[in-house]
């Protein structure tokens, strides 16, 4: 083997490996949004160029699919140990990868095919140099061409993709993979065809224009669902508001009925100190002792044991309060209502409603506590609502709110009611962890 057919050999083994690296670095790019921390999408990345690599220089040669099948396999296997969270999502990822490195090789292929054309002329392959030059040139348009197909393509999936911290349901996945699988159908098929025919120029056009549609059903496929998950989300979320729009009725019917006993209490006020009066008179002290007693017990029952200055704040809280107790949770508030501003009492109970449904799932821990804290600065409004919490709060990076576990469809939209509020009075929400303790903070401003 003479130099130039030496450099060639190397060429064409290069360009193969840079190539595989290409799709690694691809594949971090697409699960990035999923996993939590940038360090995982790398090692996603990293491990499939790896496994890669090795199938591709190790002897035997196995054939192009099942080695890209084990690649996407170890690639799935990193994102499951690492986070073992929505195994449809990531079942979801592989498969759709796995559909797009194809479809976007096979399209960069036919397009290097063009320029092989040039490489075949007679008197170019004469001049060995500039022929192994122009070469190289097509092997590098081919990677880079290969590089931004499959790059766009997986920005393209992941903007269309809004729900990547929602689980994925297998129906879900269903649906979203068949694109992608019917793509991998039928690049074999126009593969084997390929392979046992001499083909034309249209062929290749034909197959180019099968590639990007696949490409592009996959796209489509996505954009759907993400329109059918957000109206149901929306109507999820409809449905949640007027539940909770029925409590906070229910609640104002216990406020009025609490002040119809006040009233009528206050009214019969007299009456009862002058049974009192007469019993002292008469010295029936235990009588009037008992009778004062029963009084005062009265009074207890109808007198909030929480004062927020609001009555809906105060029987949202004391019905909160008693259901931690009987859940053996320590529950604290020192809200007070901020007086003269602009602030409507239904928003402050969507607030917590939500917040304090939120920390009654998540507490946890030997001493379980859920404690509400208000504060008010000029025209800020601060509401704190901590809860303890022995583990760790993945946090979303894109929203700022936590992920979820849940599996129901409607997760989430309590938060993203709080969020609402929170934006219509110019404020924000924000979650943070500090040791075993989980801290919601609401800003308002309400004047």
């Amino acid at each position: 083997m003479n130099s130039v057919e030496l450099c060639w050999s190397i060429t064409s083994y290069v360009s193969i490996i840079v190539q595989l690296i290409v799709a690694g670095i691809c594949l971090g790019i697409f699960v990035s949004p999923y996993v939590q921390g940038r360090y995982k999408a790398v090692k996603v990345g990293a491990v499939y160029s790896v496994v890669m690599t090795v199938l591709y220089i190790m002897p035997p040669q196995i054939d192009n699919i099942l080695a890209y099948f084990i690649g996407t396999l170890a690639a799935f296997s990193v994102m499951y140990a690492e986070d073992r969270r929505n195994i449809n999502q990531k079942i979801f990822l592989s498969v759709t990868f796995f559909s797009l490195r194809w479809l976007s090789a096979s399209m960069a292929g036919i397009i290097d095919h063009f320029f092989d054309i040039v490489l075949l002329n007679p008197e170019i392959a004469a001049l060995v140099w500039l022929h192994y030059g122009l070469y190289v040139a097509v092997r590098i348009l081919g990677i880079l061409f290969s590089f931004l197909l499959l790059l766009l393509s997986v920005k393209a999936v992941n903007r269309a993709y809004e729900s990547k911290d929602r689980y994925m349901e297998r129906r879900e996945l269903v649906m979203l993979t068949v694109p992608s699988l019917s793509g991998i159908a039928g690049y074999a098929i126009f593969h084997f065809y390929q392979v046992k025919s001499e083909m034309t120029e249209f062929y290749d056009v034909l197959c180019f224009l099968y590639y990007l549609i696949s490409v592009m059903a996959i796209l489509v496929i996505v954009i759907i669902f993400q329109n059918w998950k957000t109206s149901q989300e929306e109507q999820s979320g409809h449905e949640l508001l007027e539940s909770q729009i029925n409590n906070i009725k229910t609640h104002i019917e216990g406020v009025e009925k609490l002040y119809g006993d006040i009233r009528s209490l206050r009214h019969d006020m007299g009456n009862h100190i002058q049974m009192i009066e007469r019993l002292m008179g008469t010295e029936n002290t235990a009588e009037a002792s008992a009778y004062l007693e029963r009084l005062k017990i009265e009074w207890q029952e109808l007198t909030p044991e929480i004062r927020t200055g609001n009555p809906v704040t105060d029987m949202i809280l004391l019905e909160k309060k008693k259901e931690a107790q009987m859940r053996g949770i320590r529950f604290e508030s020192d809200l007070r209502y901020p007086e003269n501003t602009k602030l409507d009492a239904f928003d402050v109970s969507v607030i917590l409603y939500n917040a304090l449904n939120n920390c009654m799932e998540s507490v946890n821990g030997e001493n379980p506590y859920i404690r509400i804290q208000a504060f008010r600065k000029d025209s800020i409004f601060m509401l704190i609502i901590s809860n303890s919490f022995e583990g760790k709060l993945p946090i979303n990076p894109a929203d700022g709110l936590p992920y979820t576990t849940k599996k129901s469809g409607g997760h989430g939209i309590g938060l993203k009611n709080m969020l609402r509020v929170a934006k219509k009075y110019m404020g924000d929400l924000s979650f943070e962890q500090n040791g075993n303790e989980v801290i919601v903070g609401i800003m308002l401003q309400v004047v």
